[in-house]
């Protein structure tokens, strides 16, 4: 009897332990799921920003354009004007001909049949002014064939926008539908993995950095060591400057050749903290709870994440484009390990997501539709990049 029941209780261990690691699997597989959605949310909504962005510098083009065709289109009143006193004079010094189309709005008839009897009219009166009628006739037509394409363009990218808008927001949605239905099933267990990735993102973050550091104090002794250049060797100093240019950073710049490392963790040469990085940080707190909006930057309104620290560098009189990836190729680059509150914080490749960086390993943003402006936990594993502002 005794060993029926310690045969039971030795069947059921593996069962239970099993179960719980199939749960753990599922949770994983779930959070990786949300995780590609949401950077799948995040592409959508870049690229639906990069064609607004398209689409604002064409509507500037087409205002342009469309101040141009009416001045032609004055000028060409005047012209017909003139044509039209001309045949007058003609026809009032004994002259004949076919004088309809001179008596009409230019705007109303064929440009074609306009131009044949303003010409022949102007012509059998000797006025010279039937050129420039020809040259800007010929220039208006240009100019309004090249506006309509700009304004197909335009609608072109409006729906293209709205598009990806619309995807962006599907992909939020199945995340977040997903995020509550893996919590409903799996309980705890979501909270507890969550906090475990994050927690190991930063334990990896803070040992690349220790590694670093003793790196750059093993390059900076070495340095020290190393006897200084003879007499008539001075040409040759620039190498070992280089390997100690990056002091300056605290300590991470012991790489010195590259400007603008990015976070390959290389150290680039150093770039100073911007004196206003605390009035784009407090910036940014001062929205915190405003929900977010696809391509907008309203204070106390809306948000997306490019859009909020655009607004927040612009209070710090610092202009940035309102697109992560531009704002990425905008500013210079430090490696991860010297981020500093006010640096910007970029996810995925292809960017597709920006935040502010406050310290101690967190960031403000705004992530996706049916969110809001909130703090959270910087993940080292998805940044791509820290940029420099100011």
């Amino acid at each position: 009897m005794a060993l029926v029941l310690f045969v039971g209780t030795v069947s059921m261990q593996p069962a239970a332990a099993d179960g719980i690691s199939d749960q753990q699997a599922e949770v994983k597989r779930v959070l990786a799921q949300i995780d590609a959605l949401e950077q799948k949310s995040g592409q959508f909504a870049e690229l639906g920003a990069q064609a607004l962005d398209q689409k604002t510098q064409l509507d500037a083009e087409i205002v342009v354009a469309q101040s141009k065709i009416a001045a032609q289109q004055a000028e060409l009143t005047t012209l017909s004007g003139q044509l039209s006193e001309v045949a007058v004079q003609k026809v009032m010094g004994g002259g004949s001909g076919a004088m309809g189309p001179l008596f009409t709005d230019p705007a109303a008839i064929d440009d074609g049949l306009q131009r044949d009897h303003l010409t022949r009219v102007a012509v059998n009166a000797g006025a010279a002014t039937t050129d420039d009628f020809e040259a800007l006739l010929k220039s208006l037509d240009q100019q309004q064939r090249a506006l309509e394409r700009k304004q197909r363009k335009a609608a072109d990218l409006a729906a293209n926008a709205e598009t990806n808008r619309l995807a962006a927001d599907q992909a939020a949605a199945d995340a977040t539908n997903r995020l509550a239905a893996a919590k409903t099933k799996l309980g705890v267990l979501v909270e507890q993995e969550q906090q475990r990735q994050a927690a190991a993102a930063q334990r990896r973050f803070e040992q690349q950095l220790k590694a670093q550091q003793a790196a750059a104090a093993a390059a900076a002794a070495a340095n020290r060591r190393t006897p200084p250049p003879t007499a008539g060797g001075g040409s040759s100093a620039g190498g070992s400057a280089g390997s100690g240019g990056g002091s300056g950073s605290g300590g991470s710049g012991s790489g010195g050749g590259s400007s603008g490392g990015g976070s390959s963790g290389g150290g680039g040469s150093y770039v100073p903290v911007s004196g206003q990085a605390g009035v784009a940080v407090s910036a940014a707190q001062s929205q915190i709870g405003v929900p977010y909006r696809f391509a907008s930057a309203e204070p106390g309104v809306a948000f997306d994440c490019s859009g909020l620290t655009a607004w927040a560098w612009g209070r710090a009189g610092v202009s940035l484009p309102h697109q992560s990836r531009q704002q990425y190729a905008s500013v210079p680059h430090v490696s991860a390990s010297e981020a500093q509150p006010g640096d910007l914080i970029f996810y995925y490749s292809p960017i597709s997501h920006v935040g502010i960086y406050i310290g101690g390993g967190s960031m403000i943003h705004s992530p996706q539709t049916g969110s809001q402006v909130s703090y959270t936990q910087v993940h080292w594993d998805k940044v791509v990049g820290v940029g420099r502002p100011g």
